[in-house]
């Protein structure tokens, strides 16, 4: 049997020096908790440490419990935890199943943790308790949370001559980079899609296409309500109050950003505008709501419209009993599309055979093959270029258009403001003000926004100089 050096050349590993974020957080409220001694143990510039001691600091962070079946008894063990269940869970099984079969020295165990909020206190609590997995699954708004932790390992010394950057559509592989070093792997990655009932734009004679803008999403809206559905008026939109997500792609449509860096902008322009729009949209028109499940709606037949991730298409295609439509974004003043999803971090302080193997099982998930599977699972945006020539993918690519969609889409996107990615509490504080404007007739969106950047500017000053260490 080979070994894991026989494998994968070692390598030197280091940690820069870093801020002492904890109490900075701490000041700012934040809604994930984060990390008192993160790997090898955070300490500010002073050299007076923060106070508190997760058991790791001094030495190597132990692992969580892997239990490997029988036949893969004696090899070095990978945890992987994960945020994804149902549909994509099972596809990331799988994956992980055919990488324990493809050799004979390492054993990758998936350990779903909840989803993304409730997955990355867990992480938090691992590094205190001074036993970590060796492969987290973070969402693009949460790595960066942990990077300001010195939390996550450096990745570029793993890659090779064979499987670097040129492997991966550079626009997403580059969301991982700070300055020229990477520190989280792009995998599950997603764009909004503007997904239509296309019977319904059938039957009422509107264009087989997704609106141009949300003006004529309007104005479609107005034929759309006159129809029923399982015996009720059928809605046109269905916005999803939880999800600063679409809402940060619909400021970007109507001119504006929720941040400019971490200069906050969402009380003013286009976010405005934006939140304006939607609830004269919803409570003076009658044409949207709000929905606890946009997706679910949407696939049950009960509104006609909605916007939600390329990674729900399978599973709207599962639940349809209608012909599925999808389009870009719709702009107003101009192009908005945020990029969103996931990817995976190692973390520092691991041992250096365990970050080896577990390096081993993101290379495996990046051959083209493997991510044409993921991407079939799932809806995923192909990551890998070469993914898009495997057979089976590229003529879904060629025979079904809503799976092209996105990847047309694409060059239009961009990632997260900052004060959604970086702010720990950034999403939750937006989220509970978009509830208020979408909910009971709807607060005054001004007010309401004005409240929400004050809450987000005095987070943002707390990490602000965490935050400029990394990014200046």
């Amino acid at each position: 049997m080979r070994h894991i050096p026989a494998l994968i050349r070692s390598r030197e590993t280091s940690r820069p020096g870093r801020r002492d974020f904890l109490r900075m957080a701490a000041a700012a409220g934040v809604a994930v908790p984060l990390i008192g001694a993160c790997a090898g143990g955070v300490t500010d510039d002073s050299g007076s440490g923060d106070g508190e001691s997760g058991g790791s600091e001094g030495g190597d962070l132990g692992q969580v419990d892997v239990s490997p079946p029988d036949q893969y008894a004696g090899r070095t063990n990978v945890a992987m935890w994960s945020a994804m269940g149902g549909v994509n869970g099972e596809a990331l099984a799988a994956l992980v199943e055919k990488f324990n079969q493809s050799q004979e020295d390492i054993y990758a165990e998936v350990q779903f943790q909840g989803p993304y909020h409730e997955s990355a206190p867990k992480l938090t609590a691992a590094i205190r308790a001074g036993a970590v997995p060796d492969v987290m699954m973070l969402a693009d708004t949460f790595w960066g949370r942990f990077l300001l932790n010195d939390a996550l390992e450096p990745l570029n010394d793993y890659f090779d001559d064979e499987f670097n950057r040129d492997n991966y559509l550079e626009a997403l592989y580059d969301e991982g980079l700070v300055g020229d070093e990477l520190y989280w792997l792009s995998f599950g990655r997603s764009t909004p899609l503007f997904y239509y009932n296309r019977d319904v734009f059938a039957q009422l004679g509107l264009p087989d296409r997704g609106p141009g803008t949300w003006t004529e999403l309007r104005e479609w809206s107005a034929e759309i309500v006159q129809l029923t559905s399982q015996g009720q008026a059928l809605k046109a939109h269905a916005f999803t109050g939880d999800d600063d997500w679409q809402f940060m792609a619909a400021t970007w449509q109507f001119g504006g950003t929720l941040s400019e860096g971490l200069d906050v902008t969402i009380d003013q322009g286009g976010a405005v505008d934006a939140g304006s729009w939607h609830q004269s949209y919803i409570f003076s028109d009658g044409y949207g709501y709000l929905a606890q499940s946009a997706g679910t709606d949407f696939g049950t037949g009960v509104v006609a419209t909605t916007i939600t991730s390329t990674g729900g298409l399978r599973g709207i295609y599962e639940a349809a009993q209608f012909e599925v439509g999808t389009a870009f974004l719709p702009r107003e003043v101009a192009s908005g599309v945020p990029t969103g999803g996931m990817g995976f971090s190692l973390l520092k302080g691991a041992s250096q055979e365990r970050k080896d193997a577990a390096f081993q099982l993101l290379k495996f998930l990046g051959q083209p093959e493997n991510a044409a599977e993921w991407t079939l699972a799932t809806g995923y945006l192909p990551i890998v270029k070469a993914s898009m020539d495997v057979p089976e993918l590229a003529q879904t690519l060629a025979e079904d258009p809503n799976f092209n969609v996105a990847v047309e889409q694409l060059p239009e996107a961009k990632g997260s403001d900052a004060i959604r990615s970086y702010l720990p509490n950034g999403t939750s504080t937006i989220i509970s003000g978009l509830q208020r404007i979408y909910s009971d007739g709807g607060e005054d969106v001004q007010a309401v926004f004005s409240e929400v950047a004050e809450q987000l500017r005095q987070g943002a000053e707390d990490i602000r100089p965490a935050y400029e260490e990394y990014f200046g």
